[in-house]
């Protein structure tokens, strides 16, 4: 018995030794090359607390707002707040993101007010970025900047007028010269939406304007997705499933109202919510959300008990991770958009072919009302990719990713702005003889550099000849010249725009046809078409005797008639045709070709049966070496 009992205390660790053994090899072979560095998040966030805030946002939902970001901030990140009115104070300053920054970062967020005087966004702006006076491959720099209101700080509308092209001449183009992404909220239709699009659209953030603070929430999130990517875990009907490998989750659940309180249900179906007493348990609870965080999870199935929401989120730190391709937040309708995918561990990319097989990566992309779903195809180097396209017109594309594994699951969350096309056309027909149909060209210039781009033609006439014309020069107005054709006709024209973004993307762009039907021109006569008219129907023949005419007869003089002919002459009436004989002749004529082309097609088919037979004869002897290719042929 105590034998028996000594052998099965050691089969477990028998069993322990060969599956480390069997973990130590694949983690030799599944890493051969380096992840490329990943850049440090440095985010500045700008509050505006001005008086018309009490209008604007009388809830104050942007401590809320601003608590998500802080809280959702990933650990060894840098980050800071300010707030401005007339005056700009440090609410939370810039250091590493740890759980003390974040507990300060959610006690000063309940400072915010709107006593401010003034919206003096230009001081903030400069303030919060003193040390960014040059760019640093090793960070990833944003600036999320929030306001209801217009260049604000003085009485003075000049001074003001000043203040906002400082902004936008001096300000921006260092920002924009030190990397930096500068994120933009109007929360009303006062905010000054064309300069804070302006500092966007310069640097590739994300403008947008919100007509209830209500929605802040949700905006703050989208825009901390888009300065500083996580990886997530998926959600399915409000379930997910926990790897070994996640050592911290944050869940973000938002909730409506009046809802009943959110609550996790673990693997083990033990059940928490906001006062369970869990160590490395924080849960952060408002009015409309949940936040909460879980150090080292059990892995295993998780539930969350509340509404589903697309908005909600498991946020993860955890040694296996995703290293995605950098994605433009703003692109041209049409555009290209080229992504990828790798997988890493401890900061190197996982190659082995016998694991990434087992992995399957897709992008579910929505425009628009509509869905989506394409696979990610992985290459030798261990790189899952994919190619689409923007839409063709205004408005979000959004895309998430999803890669899973029978051991892992991993998403990503993005959102991109399609502006329309770099080029707008407007068509003005011409009415006159001497004088062209014009198109003319109108330039997106706050989307894209203007020097780099070039717009090609292809012009197609009524007559189907064609005309190419490229535009580079955009100093003046620019329109594409049709010559008149007289008759009128259709025409049709394609362009393509090429060049870069303000931050030197390339990009190409295929813009709509522009296509029209143009009418001849006043006294031109087009030539009638002959108007076929209907055949006369022939009454068939009746094989009976002419009816005698009705008309009385003329009086004439008989001639003389030749008797040795066999029968008189009558005229005027004419021997009916006698349509059966005609008929009876006709089928026995096709009768006898049917009859002939058979009998013909049944010596060529002997014949060609004799040829093939011929043929695939020598062939065989030709593999078999007995003759040559040149004398098979002879």
């Amino acid at each position: 018995m105590s034998q028996s009992r000594a052998i099965k205390t050691r089969m477990p660790g028998k069993r322990t030794a060969f599956i480390a053994l069997v973990l130590l090899c694949l983690h030799q072979f599944a890493y051969t090359a380096e992840a490329d560095k990943q850049k440090r998040s440095d985010v500045r966030v700008l509050i505006d607390i001005s008086g018309s805030m009490k209008k604007n946002d009388p809830e104050n939902l942007r401590i809320p707002a601003l608590k998500i970001i802080t809280n959702l901030m990933p650990k060894g990140s840098e980050a800071g707040v300010w707030a401005f009115g007339k005056y700009v104070n440090m609410l939370v300053p810039i250091k590493e993101v740890d759980s003390q920054w974040q507990a300060n970062a959610n006690k000063a967020a309940d400072k915010i007010n709107s006593a401010g005087l003034f919206t003096n966004i230009g001081d903030a702006m400069g303030k919060s970025s003193w040390d960014w006076n040059k760019p640093d491959d090793s960070e990833s720099r944003s600036m999320i900047l929030l306001t209801d209101g217009m260049v604000d700080i003085s009485k003075d509308a000049a001074k003001n007028k000043a203040e906002r092209e400082r902004i936008l001449n001096v300000l921006l183009p260092r920002l924009k010269n030190a990397g930096v992404t500068i994120h933009t909220v109007a929360l009303s239709e006062q905010a000054d939406s064309e300069l804070l699009s302006e500092l966007s659209n310069q640097t590739d953030g994300w403008f947008q304007s919100v007509s209830n603070a209500e929605d802040l929430q949700r905006v703050f999130l989208k825009i901390f997705e888009q300065a500083t990517p996580r990886d997530s875990l998926p959600l399915d009907n409000n379930t997910f499933k926990v790897d070994a490998s996640v050592e911290e989750m944050t869940l973000l659940v938002f909730r409506e109202k009046d809802s009943e309180p959110t609550r996790l249900v673990e693997p083990t179906t033990a059940t928490l919510d906001k006062n369970s007493d869990k160590q490395g348990l924080r849960w952060f609870s408002t009015n409309a959300y949940d936040l909460i965080t879980i150090e080292n999870p059990q892995p295993g199935d998780w539930q969350i008990d509340a509404a589903i929401d697309p908005d909600n989120r498991v946020m993860v730190v955890s040694k296996l991770g995703l290293q995605v391709s950098d994605i433009p937040n703003n692109v041209l309708a049409n555009e290209q958009i080229s992504y990828s995918v790798k997988l890493i561990e401890d900061g190197q990319v996982i190659t082995k072919p016998d694991f990434l097989q087992l992995v399957d990566a897709k992008l579910e992309t929505r425009y628009k009302g509509k869905t989506q779903n394409t696979p990610l195809l992985r290459d030798d180097t261990g790189t899952f990719r994919q190619v689409f396209f923007a839409g063709e017109e205004d408005g979000v594309l959004e895309i998430k990713l999803t890669v899973k594994s029978p051991t892992f699951e991993r998403s990503r969350t993005h959102a991109v702005n399609i502006y329309g096309n770099p080029v707008e056309t407007d068509l003005q027909l011409s009415y006159e003889e001497n004088e062209p149909h014009k198109i003319h060209l109108r330039v997106a210039e706050d989307v894209l550099d203007l020097s780099s781009l070039k717009v090609a033609t292809e012009i197609t006439y009524p007559d189907e000849s064609s005309q190419f014309i490229t535009f580079s020069d955009w100093q003046t107005p620019q329109a594409i010249e049709l010559k008149q054709f007289p008759k009128g006709g259709r025409y049709k024209v394609q362009l393509t725009a090429r060049g870069h973004s303000p931050l030197g993307r390339s990009f190409s762009s295929e813009m709509p046809v522009v296509e029209f039907e143009a009418e001849p021109l006043e006294g031109f006569a087009t030539p009638e078409t002959p108007v076929e008219q209907e055949p006369v129907k022939e009454e068939p023949v009746k094989e009976t005797e002419p009816e005698p005419t009705t008309a009385e007869p003329e009086v004439t003089t008989p001639e003389k008639v030749d008797e040795t002919a066999d029968e008189p002459v009558k005229e005027p009436v004419k021997e009916p045709v006698n349509w059966t004989l005609w008929l009876s002749l006709g089928l026995v004529g096709n009768v006898a070709l049917v009859a002939l082309g058979w009998f013909g097609w049944r010596m060529l088919r002997k014949k060609s049966r004799s040829s093939s037979e011929k043929l695939a004869e020598e062939l065989f002897e030709d593999e078999e070496g007995n003759d040559s290719p040149e004398e098979d042929r002879s």
